[in-house]
């Protein structure tokens, strides 16, 4: 059964017609994948944060681009958190567990590399202040430390 929330933000991004409007009507299947993901048993208390820190982000009118300020063209930035986190779970716990979970049409695997391949178009470059903001990432300047796929050291 779909949340209230779930079922608002369905109809809100069903409605959108505007740019990159293949990325904002993902907002609801990011959320229904994190939603699910939360209740899985399979995942650790570290894969619990990030899905907590996602579902946080999506939930939060306040954030690097806000829906309230931009409308519905403002989930880009929440799916593109979304896409992070699922990308994260897939590889340390296996794509079978994302997928399982998963109601894209694509695989959330191939839907997921291509949104954080497309991070420069779809957020401009923004994309390490949008997991920082999540607080998925933390910034380490002058350092040789193992990076994250946007540059920026992954939490926990």
């Amino acid at each position: 059964m779909r949340s209230a929330y779930l079922q608002g933000l369905t109809e809100q991004v069903a409605k959108y017609a505007g740019t990159l409007r293949d990325v904002v009507i993902l907002a609801p299947v990011y959320g229904m994948l994190m939603f699910t993901l939360m209740k899985d048993p399979r995942l650790g208390r570290q894969q619990r944060l990030l899905v907590d820190a996602a579902i946080a982000y999506l939930v939060s009118p306040d954030d690097v681009i806000p829906e309230d300020e931009v409308g519905p063209y403002g989930f880009l930035d929440d799916v593109f958190c979304c896409a992070y986190v699922a990308h994260r779970i897939g590889e340390e716990l296996g794509w079978d567990v994302v997928e399982e979970h998963w109601t894209g049409e694509r695989s959330a695997l191939e839907v997921s590399n291509h949104l954080l391949a497309r991070e420069r178009e779809l957020l401009g470059g923004a994309g390490d202040d949008v997991l920082e903001f999540a607080g998925l990432l933390e910034r380490r300047p002058d350092s040789d430390a193992e990076r994250g796929p946007l540059g920026l050291t992954p939490v926990g």
